[in-house]
């Protein structure tokens, strides 16, 4: 097993342990699917399929991901779901979605402002008039710490058949914040390292880039209707002139 294919498995690993209250995010989704009627969904940033395989079951789920290990991983799980690997900027239209999906902060993940007017650029070429997309987005990295190699849980990962340990280290910027994730396989006595950049919510910024990529906003959901989350928001957009 090479070391892309080990994180693709500590990925799944993480979010099992530690998404916990961030998965409300698949009901909404699902309440949406059945709001929208949708048949056809694109689950753009779609990893290993927390998100894609759930909605699965109640749409016809294309899921896009720049990471071949993670949507093989998630076909290992799902194996239903028709997978694209390629960069969102990259992707060119290759069928007629109902419903786009955007979860957990893929449009800051690594997207600074120049970015999120080309990703919503993009968005907009591939969309025709009934097609709605959700992008979700959060303000709590706007206020997130710096911290040095803080421990957060072990435990046993049947699928690398080892303890493993894991550490989070944060550090601010102006712009964003950078995380790194390692994972300590205790008998073996190595880590594998993550590394993710996501950039500061902007409301103001955001808006800006809607309007000049001709998409509109239909609303804005704050949380997935759990308290605990209102600093997230569900952005729900369409082409404008529909």
């Amino acid at each position: 097993m090479n070391e892309k294919q080990m994180l693709a498995i500590m990925y799944d690993f993480y979010n099992l342990h530690m998404l916990r209250g961030q998965n409300d995010d698949i009901l909404y989704y699902i309440n949406e699917i059945k709001s929208y009627d949708s048949k056809k969904v694109l689950v753009v940033g779609a990893g290993t399929g927390r998100v894609a395989i759930p909605l699965s079951k109640y749409a016809n789920v294309t899921a896009l991901d720049f990471d071949q290990e993670r949507l093989i991983q998630l076909n290992r799980k799902e194996k239903n779901i028709r997978t694209i690997c390629i960069n969102f900027f990259d992707y060119e239209k290759e069928d007629d979605y109902d419903l786009i999906v955007i979860p957990y902060s893929t449009l800051q993940f690594d997207n600074d402002a120049e970015n999120i007017n080309k990703f919503l650029k993009k968005l907009s070429t591939i969309i025709n008039a009934n097609t709605i997309s959700i992008f979700d987005v959060s303000e709590s990295f706007n206020t997130k710490i710096d911290k040095n190699q803080e421990f957060l849980f072990r435990d046993y990962c049947r699928e690398v058949y080892d303890d493993v340990a894991v550490y989070y280290t944060s550090k601010r910027f102006k712009e964003y914040i950078e995380f790194l994730i390692e994972y300590r396989l205790c008998k073996e006595q190595v880590s594998l390292f993550e590394n993710e950049k996501y950039y500061y919510y902007d409301r103001d910024l955001l808006y800006k880039a809607i309007v000049n990529n001709n998409l509109e906003i239909l609303k804005i959901d704050d949380g997935y209707g759990n308290a605990d989350f209102k600093h997230k928001h569900l952005y729900h957009c369409r082409k404008r002139g529909r």
